[in-house]
């Protein structure tokens, strides 16, 4: 019944939407369906090939969980730099050079190769955030932005699910290598970078553009947290709840293996479980953000995600991880749409990035020193013990959360959004 309404609702966009916007979202889909075959192809085993196949430390380990958000630092000046440009280039050779650089996995004989590599690319691809936020503000209707994207990361999520499925049994059968897989995977990367670039997109507004240096672009964008409180207050819940969260992250692969000697093929059915969960999600987030609107998806994703690090802590064997699997699976989905849409909610005309750029500069922050938290708390605290200690500070980020919904509503959504204090 859900898929014949989503595809009936889909019927209804065709007729409905202008020519641009439905053009931006077939080619956005087809970016959607060559992304998938990338990350079934690469990141569902990227872990467990650095610690299983090339026995990676775990300090180590901690690098590749920290490696996505150290370029988010830079977030700020990747913001700077895209004022009053075009966004599309941004994105284009940031995703063509990132994810294409996986076509060098054949080269790659050693676990500090390996660990090098991951991290490069993850800095690289950290660069396109800020434009990326840009582009779907102004490509998508704020009415309908929730089920379009919402349909495109249905067909990603099928894409990843049916590629790792295969995947997985290729390479614990030894018909295929990790590098080639990851080659292959990097191919599918590069293609998707150009789909993307095919969709069509507004020139840069010239009144938009700032004459503000980077230093003091820099420091505008953290006075967002003066102006507008709504935003301060989600920015605090988010990096509480984030942070136990890559804490708990960093340790699931190394307790995956340690402790389960987990195989390619548990891993990939790890992944499909919260592949098709996240399938289930799309279905069902997309209208709920467009109804309840990104503030309350986020509060109920968030409550979800925090079962993930009960599961680990209370689980004997693999069973309680599919679990785990399935919680996060259908609450990512509405994480990452609600985090998006939550920015573009409070962010004020033309400003896109520079918000997208203050959410991706404490992403980094957190991100770039939560993981080597994970590392000492695991081997002081047992597994077990620091993953009790990320589900309290989750509940944390999920009580600052309602604060900040609380305070939302009491000021008036609409003076919110217009950073009003």
């Amino acid at each position: 019944m859900v898929i014949v309404n989503l595809a009936a609702s889909l019927r209804e966009w065709r007729a409905m939407l202008p020519a641009q916007t439905l053009a931006a979202w077939k080619w956005d889909t087809a970016t959607g369906f060559f992304a998938g075959l990338y990350f079934g192809c690469v990141w569902t085993f990227v872990a467990r090939v650095a610690r299983a196949d090339l026995g990676a430390t775990s300090a180590q380990m901690g690098w590749i969980a920290a490696a996505p958000a150290v370029g988010y630092l830079f977030a700020t000046v990747w913001a700077r730099q895209m004022e009053g440009r075009a966004k599309m280039p941004f994105v284009f050779w940031t995703w063509l050079i990132a994810r294409g650089m996986f076509m060098l996995t054949p080269l790659v004989h050693t676990r500090e190769q390996f660990v090098v590599l991951v991290c490069v690319t993850t800095f690289i691809f950290s660069v396109s955030t800020p434009a990326y936020t840009a582009i779907m503000k102004d490509v998508y209707p704020d009415a309908t932005r929730g089920r379009l994207m919402s349909a495109v990361r249905i067909v990603m999520s099928v894409m990843t699910f049916l590629t790792a499925l295969t995947v997985g049994r290729l390479l614990d059968s030894h018909i295929l290598s990790f590098q080639a897989a990851f080659c292959l995977g990097g191919l599918f990367g590069a293609i998707s970078a150009w789909t993307f670039s095919r969709i069509p997109v507004s020139p840069p507004d010239p009144k938009l553009e700032t004459n503000l240096s980077t230093g003091a672009f820099f420091r505008d964008t953290f006075q967002i947290l003066q102006r507008n409180p709504g935003y301060r207050w989600f920015t605090a819940s988010v990096f509480v709840y984030g942070f136990g969260n890559i804490i708990a992250s960093t340790i699931y692969p190394i307790y995956q293996v340690d402790r389960f000697h987990i195989t390619n093929t548990q891993v990939a059915n790890l992944q499909n479980l919260a592949a098709i969960m996240t399938i289930v999600g799309f279905f069902f987030w997309g209208a709920f953000l467009d109804r309840r609107g990104p503030l309350m998806t986020v509060l109920v994703a968030v409550c979800i995600v925090c079962l993930m690090p009960l599961c680990y802590m209370l689980a004997r064997d693999i069973r309680l991880l599919y679990l785990a699997a399935a919680a996060g699976g259908l609450a990512m989905s509405g994480i990452e749409l609600g985090y998006l849409n939550t920015t573009l909610l409070f962010a004020e005309p033309g400003r896109a990035a520079q918000y997208q750029a203050l959410h991706s500069s404490f992403f980094g922050i957190r991100g770039s020193i939560a993981p080597h938290c994970a590392i000492p708390m695991m081997e002081r605290m047992g597994a077990p013990g620091a993953f009790l200690a990320s589900f309290g500070i989750m509940l944390i980020g999920v009580v600052l959360q309602l604060l900040s919904m609380r305070h939302y509503r009491r000021r008036g959504g609409a003076s919110e959004t217009r950073g009003g204090d």
